[in-house]
């Protein structure tokens, strides 16, 4: 079927020819994928409602789940609220690191005194560091403007 645009319910060959650029250029472009992970449930809906328009989303909820995307290539950035299981999940991180993956990882994170190898750990691991309550138009605004975000080839 085709796409038709109707401007001020007025329709023109220019009007169609500029529509089927749009989704020649929408096909042909890969979405870049986004690992977003976090054991709150409303904090994972709220960004992936925001970001799924513009980005394919992996959602991951425990470190179990995130350990076996690791290897999942199609990642460009992760997201990652540290919330609980803070040990394991540097531990990731860190694995990740020695294996090379490039995927950038943006933080969110409630500091908690007393641990301050923690604190030097995620400095060292995450390219960004969004210290809870965190503004969520940061957040997006990080996504946005990562200049490291790699295109994937789509898997079929």
């Amino acid at each position: 079927m085709p796409l038709y645009f109707f401007a001020d319910a007025e329709y023109n060959s220019k009007t169609e020819s500029s529509m089927k650029r749009a989704v020649k250029k929408a096909i042909s472009e890969k979405r870049k994928n986004i690992l977003l992970h976090s054991a709150d449930k409303d904090l994972m809906k709220s960004l992936s409602i925001l970001l799924q328009d513009q980005y394919g989303i992996v959602a991951t909820e425990t470190v179990e789940q995130l350990t076996l995307q690791r290897n999942n290539k199609c990642i460009s950035l992760l997201v990652v609220d540290l919330e609980r299981s803070i040990p394991a999940l540097l531990a990731e991180f860190e694995q990740r690191r020695l294996e090379n993956h490039d995927a950038p990882i943006i933080v969110l994170y409630a500091f908690r005194q007393g641990q301050p190898e923690w604190e030097k750990k995620i400095r060292q691991l995450a390219s960004q560091v969004f210290y809870k309550p965190v503004q969520i138009e940061q957040v997006l605004e990080a996504i946005s403007a990562e200049g490291t975000l790699r295109k994937v080839p789509e898997t079929k």
